[in-house]
Parts: structure tokens; C-alpha cells; sequence
């Protein structure tokens, strides 16, 4: 069934504007260019000009399709895209959140909520968990494989934290999972009930993607495995010659 395209109206800056499903907008004001997607700001983000003042599109959709946004709440891209403003890839989240998808690597490991400890073989995953005021670190797991460790806490921050799929390691392991219906997401309700969330079917999934990994790696040796063993065997044939 092909989705149909959907339009609202709302009123922005004393102008009516429309808004459409694609992720574009028209004005109906004196110096309306027509219906459009905006441009570039130079952060990814697409912008319009209504009445003489500068506004991003993801904000107009937004009010639109979702309603009008709650206070201390941002609006989210889902899929990561800043320029992807279809109204089903748009949610209002909070501003701790949002900010998730925008976290760094840091220490030693390449990946995020991943870390080495000194005099230690094995790849440490963990995350901090509630609020700025009342957070702690939840211990993931030690992992051989320093990918595997970044799959698993991935996993939780997706599963458990409703982290962005630009806050993960691997969105392209999740990216199939992710729910495109605009909604609100209270982000309280899910650090305060983390422990409940986590349930088997948490678990399974996370294993699941692991062992997937790790036919990827047995894969890769065995192609290694296949090669050595043709050079020696072609070292052999040479050898024989002599």
C-alpha cells in the first residue's frame, strides 16, 4: 500500500503556511517563492524564510503533524538525517535525549560507551544511566572483541535508553527496528523504569546480533585459512621441482 502525501495548514509568523508530509512547506505570504524543501544552513539543517524571519522546516512539519511542542523538548530527527523532514521521521523528545545522538568517543576505544582499562585484554561496554543530577554507570560486559562491546551497548541504549539512531555505534543494525510514526516520547518514564524494561527479549536480540558478527569474523578466517593454505601448497610444488 503506497503511503498517500497528507497537508496542514498552521500559521507562523502572522503567515499561513502549508505543510506537507514530504517534508515541504509553502508560505502564502507577499514574498512566498512556492512550495519548498528550504536550504542548507551549513549544519544540515533546511531552512525557510516566512515574513522576513528564517525558520527550519523540521519545525514547521513538526507543529503540524505532531502538534504543538512541549516545553524543554527539541525535535528529533529518527533516522539521524537532519535534512530528512518527512513528518513520519520526526518526533519531539527531550533535550537530554537529543543530545544523546550527539555524544563523542572518547578514550582509547573508537567506538562510544566503550573503553580498555589499563593492564586489561578485554573491551569494557557501559552507560550512564538517569538523570544529570542522579546518574550512575551501568556495567555492560567485558568483551574479547572490541566491536562485539560496541554492538552490546548499543543494543541496551536503543532497547532500554530509546537512544537515536545517530547516538549508536551501528544505526545500520537497527535502522529496521526504528518506529516512523511521529510521537512524544517522555524520556522519564523510560530512565526511571530501565531495570523493568530489560527483559529477555532484550537479550535474545542482543545475542542475535552478536552471533551474526561473529559468523561475519568466522567467515572472513576461513577465507584467510583458504588462501594460506593454497601459497603453501603452491610453496610445496615449487619445492618438489628442486
Amino acid at each position: 500500500m503506497i503511503a498517500t502525501e497528507e497537508s496542514k495548514d498552521i500559521t507562523f509568523n502572522g503567515i499561513k503556511v502549508t505543510c506537507y508530509s514530504d517534508g515541504s512547506a509553502e508560505s502564502h505570504g507577499r514574498s512566498s517563492r512556492g512550495r519548498s524543501f528550504g536550504s542548507d544552513d551549513g549544519r544540515g539543517y533546511q531552512r525557510l524564510m516566512i515574513n522576513f524571519q528564517s525558520v527550519r522546516v523540521h519545525e514547521l512539519i513538526a507543529m503540524a503533524f505532531i502538534g504543538k511542542k512541549p516545553k524543554s523538548y527539541d525535535v528529533d530527527h529518527i533516522n539521524g538525517n537532519r535534512s530528512d523532514n518527512r513528518s513520519s521521521n520526526l518526533r519531539y523528545v527531550t533535550r537530554s535525549q537529543n543530545l544523546r545522538g550527539h555524544q563523542k568517543v572518547r578514550g582509547k576505544s573508537k567506538y562510544r560507551g566503550v573503553s580498555s582499562p589499563a593492564k586489561n585484554p578485554k573491551f569494557v561496554a557501559k552507560v550512564t544511566v538517569g538523570t544529570r543530577n542522579n546518574y550512575k554507570t551501568k556495567y555492560l560486559g567485558s568483551f574479547t572483541d572490541e566491536k562485539e562491546a560496541a554492538i552490546a551497548r548499543d543494543t541496551f541504549c536503543y532497547e532500554a535508553l530509546n537512544y537515536p539512531l545517530e547516538g549508536l555505534n551501528f544505526p545500520e543494525l537497527f535502522v529496521d527496528k526504528k518506529d516512523t510514526k511521529p510521537q512524544v516520547t517522555p524520556m522519564q518514564n523510560n530512565e526511571e523504569n530501565i531495570e523493568r524494561i530489560q527483559t529477555q527479549i532484550d537479550m535474545i536480540r542482543q545475542e542475535s546480533r552478536l552471533l551474526s558478527y561473529r559468523i561475519d569474523r568466522m567467515t572472513d578466517q576461513r577465507k584467510t585459512l583458504q588462501d594460506e593454505k593454497r601459497k603453501l601448497k603452491e610453496v610445496l610444488v615449487e619445492y618438489r621441482k628442486l
